[in-house]
This record gives C-alpha cells, structure tokens and sequence, in this order.
C-alpha cells in the first residue's frame, strides 16, 4: 500500500495548506500590527468555498450573511475602521491553530494511553474518572476529547449495558466537557468573550469560572450517584506507571496554561492574543517533536488536513465574531437614540444570558452565535462596572448550552457513538442539572450586578 505521505498533494489540499499558512501568519501579525481586511477576507472565502462540502447549514448561513457585510461595508468604506475583520483574522488563526494542536494530542501514544486508562477504571469510581479525563482531554481535543473517550468506552459497551451504565457515563462525559468552557483560557467561551469585552480581564471571571465548574460536575456528580458509584476511590486507584502516564498529559496541560499566563503576565499581552500565541507555539513545537520521531505528517499537509477539517468552525465561529462586532457597533452608531435599560433592569437581564444561550441551543443556535450576539448587543447598554458578570453569565451559559442542546458537537458525538439519542439524553438526564445551573449562575449574576451598581 502507498504511503500517504508520500503522495502528491491534491490541487484542493495545496490550496489548503497556503490558505491556513496565510491565516495562522495573518493572526500573529494581528497582535502587533494592522493587517489590510480584504486580502484576508478573500483567503478566508477561498477556504469556504473550496470546502463549502463540509458546511452545514448554519455555517452555510453565517457566511452568506457575512459576504454580503463584507463587501457592503468594503464598498462603503466602514469596514476599514471597523473592529469586525480584526475579531475575525484573529479567530480564524486561533482555530487554525487549536487544530493543529489537537491533530498533534489525537496522535501522542500517551494521550491516547491516559484516555483508555480513564475509560477502564473500575465500574464504582469511572463516573469520576471519566468526568475528569474527557475534561482535562478536551483542553487540548476540544470535541476531539468526546470521540476519543467515547470511542475507547464503546468497546465494551455490552459490558457498559449489563452494568446499566451506559447513560450515566455518556453524562460523565457531557458534563466533564461543560465544565471547560467555564474556566479555560483556551475555550471559545472566553477568547470570544474577552474579545468582544475588552474592559474584562481573564483573571477578573477565572476563580468565578473555577468554582462555577467545580460545583458543576460536583452537582453532576450527586444527581448521578447510584450503585454504580459505590465502589471505593482507593481500590480504583491507577496503578504507579498509569499515574506516570496520566500525570504526563496533565502536565503538558499545565504547561500549555502556564506559557499563556506568562505571555500576558511577561509580554503584556492581552489574555486572548497570549492564547494564540502559546497555542500557536506549542502545536507547532509538538508537531515538531513527532515530525523527528515520522510520527507526523509535513507541516504543508498539516495544514491542508487542518484547514479541510476546521473549515465549518471557522466560518460559523469568526462569523459569529464578525456579526457581534457589527451588531455591537450599530448599536453604539445611534448614540442616545438607544436608551440604556433602567438599572433596576440590568440585573434581571444579565441574569437571563444564560437562559438566552441555553434556549437558543434547543433551537440548533450554536452558543458561539447566541453569545456574539447578545454580548454584542449588551455591550453598549451596560454599564462598565457591571460588564464582568455580563462576561461571566456569558461564559458559563456557554458551558451550560454544551451540556443542554442536543444540537452541539460535543452531544451528537457523544450520543451517536454510545448508541444513544441525544434529545432524550440531555432531556431525561441533564434537564434537573441544567435547571439548577440556570438558577444558581442567574440568581448569583442578578445580585453581582446589583451591587456593583450600587457603588
């Protein structure tokens, strides 16, 4: 058999690889200097039609709307002064970027060894084990994490069927992921929030986000707890060399945060452009490292394969970038023509984001969509003291949303690899854990605004 590597690259893949060399070169030059809006638009609208295959309908959507924007606003001149295209060349090259990332995670023997020692933990303590690995996995995979865990868990899925487990580590699954969105650097929950909040520092939501995603999967946990969790921790233990090899992918996460936290400490750089920077240098290092070892493809076809695969998040999520500058800069257009809700209103408000999100996500809304929109809409309207809870309300209703909707990526992996129906699960096993969840971030955000307005 041929070797693919050896190969000569198609004419789709060439174009590939020099549309996502351009965008990820584009990204890093965004963080210092301007770079000119139409060359990237068109390279990006290059990348969607060469792959439109691989759109679904929303993206198909998205980018509709966001051409015709485009060249109105090209054609008008606005967009020159607009902070729409900078939103969207630096999402794209993040993705770009995170994709590379995870190409390289899915291809390291550790990873894929620390996944199936998490998967074949005894039955009493896999809930936690389980929980705990798709969410550390899913820092480096994003949705990757859900296919990988799920796909070692299949293997013994008629096993999983006679211990009646089947649903509630689909559960573990959906909720070790939510909690993700709440806390990390990585996460589009939070580029795309501190990009659209500027006035919000990571480290103002990050022990907000840590102790709402603790208390989460804790919740998860206990509406979850039944004979299956009655075995003891001790006995479920890993033995020393798989503590070895589970705490190796820890540590690769820790560093990963660490370079992030340091580029914004050390570089003052802003916490979104320190993300691109340490993703973009650690994909890049790691892919390296395996290149040595012929463990990976050339980078040329690194890209291209990147490029095909991440074409729909890129379009529906720098879309959504671009639709949420726009809407937030219209609304800041009409000045005093807007009036700004009453204060006794804003807390009410920021308290349904959430709600907004999660309802949004039953209607196939991706959160990356309702969230650009309605912070782009909120923004101008609250008052600065106030927008950290906006951004923090935003942030967890995006982990909430991923948990909730049958319609996002993490549950329709999930789900269809364990031989589920994902409406049914999210409805029957996470409807009391999403409710509470909207409760708890609605009631805290609702009084955080309240007294922050009154100072």
């Amino acid at each position: 058999m041929a070797d693919p590597a050896a190969m000569p690259m198609s004419p789709k893949d060439r174009i590939n690889a020099v549309v996502a060399l351009c965008l990820l070169c584009a990204g890093a030059a965004s963080i210092f200097v301007h770079v000119p809006e139409m060359p990237v638009g068109v390279v990006l609208i290059v990348m969607a039609v060469l792959n439109r295959q691989r759109l679904n309908r929303p993206a198909r959507i998205i980018g509709v709307i966001v051409m015709v924007l485009f060249f109105g606003g090209w054609l008008t001149g606005w967009l020159a002064s607009s902070d729409a295209m900078p939103r969207v060349i630096f999402l794209g090259a993040l993705l770009i970027a995170l994709g590379i990332l995870s190409r390289a995670a899915s291809r390291a023997e550790d990873v894929r060894r620390a996944a199936s020692i998490v998967a074949n933990r005894p039955r009493g303590a896999r809930y936690l084990f389980v929980m705990f690995g798709t969410h550390v996995f899913a820092i480096f995979l994003n949705f990757g994490a859900a296919a990988l865990m799920a796909t070692l868990l299949a293997q013994s899925r008629d096993t999983l069927v006679r211990q009646n487990a089947v649903e509630d580590l689909t559960l573990a699954m959906l909720r070790g992921f939510a909690a993700m969105p709440m806390w990390s650097p990585l996460a589009l929950s939070t580029i795309i929030t501190l990009s659209i909040l500027p006035e919000v520092g990571y480290f103002q939501v990050l022990p907000y986000g840590i102790a709402a995603a603790v208390l989460y999967v804790g919740a998860g946990y206990l509406l979850s707890k039944g004979p299956s969790h009655d075995a003891g921790l001790t006995r479920a233990l890993p033995s020393w060399p798989e503590q070895l090899v589970l705490g190796r992918v820890v540590l690769r996460v820790v560093l990963l945060v660490a370079v992030a936290f340091g580029l914004h400490h050390l570089a003052a750089l802003s916490m979104p452009a320190s993300v691109l920077v340490a993703v973009l240098c650690f994909s890049l290092a790691w892919w390296g490292v395996q290149i040595l070892a012929g463990a990976a493809p050339g980078l040329h076809r690194e890209l291209a394969a990147t490029a095909g695969n991440s074409v729909n998040e890129i379009v529906i999520v720098s879309g959504a970038g671009f639709l949420g500058a726009v809407i937030a800069e219209t609304i800041s257009a009409f000045g005093g023509a807007i009036a700004a809700p009453p204060d006794i209103l804003l807390p009410v408000i920021v308290a349904l984001v959430p709600v907004g999100m999660v309802g949004a996500g039953l209607w196939a809304v991706n959160p990356i969509v309702s969230a650009s929109i309605l912070l782009g809409v909120l923004h101008p309207l609250v008052p600065e003291p106030a927008l950290i809870w906006l951004a923090l309300a935003a942030i967890l209703g995006w982990g909430i949303t991923a948990a909730s909707s049958p319609f996002t990526a993490n549950v329709l992996i999930t789900s269809r690899i364990m031989g589920l129906d994902g409406g049914h699960l999210v409805r029957r096993g996470n409807l009391k854990l999403t409710v509470l969840a909207l409760l708890v971030v609605g009631l805290f955000c609702a009084t955080a605004v309240f007294i922050s307005l009154q100072r």
